[in-house]
């Protein structure tokens, strides 16, 4: 136990048990509900998503050219499919158990200590590089668990038909269903009243009104 506790507390491993305590209290606070479990998520522009609600996962766009900086990183080495915590949290645990070994059975052969720190700065580099694919590898086969399903922008919307579930649609009122495969979506529906709009009838979206949050129809 002694000899575990003088190797976390000692460079280089130190540098990431330090890491990986900070990793664990965001994991616990977010367990608890102090922070959001998204918190280090964020948009990144170029041709990625970083969305960071926990189940917000990294989305790229397999089409784009000239990826850089944090988003072409992630695509090049296959960290993307998975919520970029969960990435952060393997990349630091992977590196710290690495070092850990490297440390534990090196160290005690090399007698000098200057030495010890120039190859403990050297191991910084190497365990991280080597945790890189080792995390790639690991989250592989939870990519099918975080898929990215995109809101319907109410925009969309326009051009199809929706049943009428109220008595009538008038310029202020009214309500109608629009069948999505699901349990279906209910919309605000507005018309003049002299269109005769009324309960059952299929009308047609044709136009959105922001202000009202609600769509003007007709009858198809």
């Amino acid at each position: 136990m002694e000899t575990f506790l003088i190797n976390i507390t000692s460079f280089p491993v130190v540098v990431f048990t330090f890491l990986l305590i900070i990793i664990l209290c965001y994991w616990l606070m977010a367990l608890v509900g102090v922070v959001d479990i998204e918190l280090f998520d964020a948009n990144i522009d170029i041709d990625m998503e970083i969305q960071t609600d926990f189940e917000t996962e990294v989305s790229v766009d397999p089409n784009a050219e000239g990826l850089g900086g944090v988003a072409g990183f992630m695509l090049n080495w296959g960290l993307t499919g998975v919520p970029v915590t969960v990435v952060i949290s393997l990349l630091i645990v992977t590196s710290w158990l690495i070092c850990y070994l490297a440390v534990s059975i090196l160290f005690p052969l090399i007698p000098f200590g200057f030495i010890k720190y120039i190859i403990g700065a050297g191991l910084l580099f190497v365990c991280f590089a080597l945790s890189i694919p080792i995390t790639a590898w690991s989250i592989r086969p939870f990519k099918g668990f975080f898929i990215a399903h995109n809101a319907v922008r109410k925009e969309t919307l326009i051009g199809q038909e929706c049943q009428v579930r109220t008595g009538k649609v008038t310029t202020t009122f009214g309500q109608g269903i629009l069948e999505d495969g699901g349990a279906g979506m209910i919309l605000d529906i507005r018309a003049d009243e002299s269109k005769n709009i009324k309960k059952g009838d299929t009308v047609l979206l044709i136009e959105y009104i922001a202000d009202d949050d609600s769509y003007n129809v007709a009858k198809p």
